[in-house]
């Protein structure tokens, strides 16, 4: 026969056993998941469980950064562009004065062909370049100069996109002659035509316009031109 006491220690033995493995497995997780490796995880965990919040966050601020981003791009595009007109604005402004344009005859064509375009960067398309040269007399204040400027004497008069109603005199000798150089640009992004008031070939675009004037060079035979 069995001896039920040793049955019983049997029995108790293996609780025992079993309480302590039960009591070491938990020890062993704890320290797990207490472990440098298991706070990683957790860190890591926790950095990048947000759910939808991080798509919203960047839904809020990207239009913004966009909009500021692209109106940098359309100020340095625009800075360009007209910095370029002033270079060939002071180019052909010292043809007219020497007597270069005048004593050869050059047509408001040619002279646009010939001595301002040549001074453009390629970006710029000649056929929508458009100049406006007058012969201003002198005199007393107020003189001819102001019909340049709006009545109100703050910003100059812009002409009109058509070289059927410009002038292209260049003068004579010691005249003083006023030289507009206009080029119709075309926004980079469709944000900032919105703004913009010329409609030229079905387009919205800004209009740059430089200026320059100056009293000719004391030389002789100039042209006479038609309508000047």
């Amino acid at each position: 026969m069995r001896d039920p006491n040793a049955h019983g220690a049997c029995v108790r033995r293996h609780v025992t056993l079993s309480a302590d493995r039960s009591a070491e497995s938990v020890v062993r997780t704890a320290k797990c998941w207490i472990g440098p490796h298991a706070l990683m995880r957790k860190l890591c965990r926790g950095a990048t469980d947000h759910g939808g919040s991080a798509a919203v966050e960047f839904g809020l601020v990207a239009l913004p950064f966009f909009l500021a981003l692209f109106a940098v791009f359309e100020i340095g595009y625009s800075s360009f562009l007209i910095s370029a007109l002033d270079y060939a604005t002071q180019v052909a402004g010292r043809a007219v004065m020497t007597g270069a344009v005048s004593t050869s005859g050059l047509t408001s064509s040619q002279f646009k062909t010939q001595i301002v375009c040549p001074a453009l960067p390629s970006n710029f398309n000649c056929s929508n370049v458009f100049v406006n040269m007058s012969v201003v007399t002198q005199g007393e204040i107020p003189t001819g100069y102001y019909a340049y400027v709006n009545s109100a004497v703050s910003a100059l008069v812009q002409p009109a996109l058509n070289n059927s109603q410009l002038t292209f005199c260049p003068g004579a000798g010691s005249q003083y002659v006023v030289l507009q150089i206009m080029y119709p640009a075309s926004f980079l992004t469709a944000f900032f035509s919105a703004g913009a008031t010329t409609n030229y070939n079905g387009q919205m675009v800004h209009v740059l316009m430089s200026v320059t004037t100056f009293k000719s060079e004391p030389y002789s035979g100039a042209t006479t031109y038609v309508g000047c």
